[in-house]
């Protein structure tokens, strides 16, 4: 889980009320996910908190414990829902890795109620004194960069005089990158506030480039993710999250017999690492019209600038939307194909997102 659980505002959706269509293998049931928990109590098993946000906070084991869980506590959130996060995370992960997507998932192993005794009687004491049983999600907890990784951003980004904090810091060894392909670095002359932090670290698109990452390969990942969620799991993916982290050490993850297979992308800085997406409470499900299209857009720019953004000043941010545009296109056509009642859709998507980033930019620069 990233630190922020979520950043925008949002009405809390319904649930979906239908099944998700696949058998939960063995390795996802309620028990196995018991087991790995319990297996921890040998040694230091209690939570600490790795991040907070609108939907309430996210608890984890301490690193190097058996237990590789993550879990969000609703903490009686009344605008989000963790249940509404774990419906749609099911759909959407059941719709990645039935097409082979090349953005990693967490596996969202179950949804605890707050009246979930059994469950709760175990495990409230891993948190601190004062929490109570409330709703809450169980997934696998993304893997944070290792201390190698997070010594480069400190060096090349941290305040000289916050390093020696930083870096012994329990909090920022929970290091995952927010990837902002739609935003540059604003450095503010004369500004007083100096923090840092490494958990959701914001790495932005002059530092993409600075640290030889592939932000095509990213913009090509990302809109082939966005097409799966709009054509194909009906969802508009408001609010969700792209983050860089390393690859998954675990089992492997499967869906009906077929082994997930996302990128794993090599970098000097950064290591082995890949594009992960997460945090799907604000989602809700989409059309396949007009209403649809324009409820996706809207989520589009009401989330943070992870995909890049039409109509901006440099070449560079120009040249990635393109690549974007196309790739997402490119990969709309082969869910959708070019006869389907649906086939104009990602079109209209992409005017739509255009004319809104126009006019953005004309009222930017009054």
């Amino acid at each position: 889980m990233t630190s922020d659980v979520g950043s925008g505002s949002c009405q809390q959706t319904a649930a979906k009320q239908h099944g998700f269509g696949w058998a939960v293998p063995r390795e996802l049931r309620d028990t196995s996910v018991v087991k790995r928990e319990d297996a921890g109590n040998t040694v230091n098993d209690h939570y600490r908190r790795i991040g907070a946000g609108n939907c309430g906070s996210v608890w984890a084991a301490p690193l190097g414990s058996e237990d590789t869980c993550a879990v969000k506590r609703e903490d009686e959130s009344r605008h989000r829902s963790v249940h509404n996060d774990y419906v749609m995370h099911r759909e959407v992960f059941n719709t990645l890795l039935a097409n082979h997507s090349r953005v990693s998932i967490p596996r969202c192993h179950l949804y605890v109620s707050s009246d979930n005794k059994a469950w709760w009687k175990d495990r409230i004491r891993r948190f601190p004194d004062g929490h109570k049983p409330c709703n809450a999600l169980v997934t696998d907890r993304i893997p944070p960069f290792p201390e190698a990784v997070r010594n480069i951003l400190i060096g090349k980004y941290c305040p000289d005089g916050l390093k020696p904090a930083i870096r012994s810091s329990e909090a920022n060894q929970d290091c995952l990158i927010r990837l902002y392909l739609g935003r540059m670095r604003q450095l503010e002359r004369g500004s007083a506030f100096h923090g840092f932090s490494l958990r959701d670290y914001p790495l932005h698109l002059d530092q993409v480039e600075e640290l030889a990452l592939d932000f095509n390969l990213y913009a090509r990942i990302l809109a082939e993710t966005l097409a799966h969620l709009y054509w194909k799991a009906h969802v508009d993916a408001r609010d969700v999250e792209f983050v860089l982290a390393p690859p998954w050490k675990g089992d492997t993850v499967q869906y009906e017999g077929v082994c997930a297979k996302p990128a794993v992308i090599d970098s000097i800085f950064l290591g082995d690492h890949m594009v992960w997406i997460l945090d799907f409470d604000c989602c809700s499900d989409m059309a396949m019209e007009k209403t649809g299209v324009e409820q996706a857009v809207r989520a589009f720019y009401l989330n943070d600038p992870y995909f890049p953004r039409p109509g901006r000043k440099t070449s560079m941010e120009q040249v990635l939307w393109a690549e974007f545009k196309t790739h997402f296109l490119e990969a709309s056509e082969a869910i959708l194909g070019q006869e389907s009642p649906e086939a104009t859709l990602p079109a209209m998507w992409v005017n739509l997102v255009e004319q809104e980033g126009h006019d953005r930019e004309c009222h930017r620069r009054l």
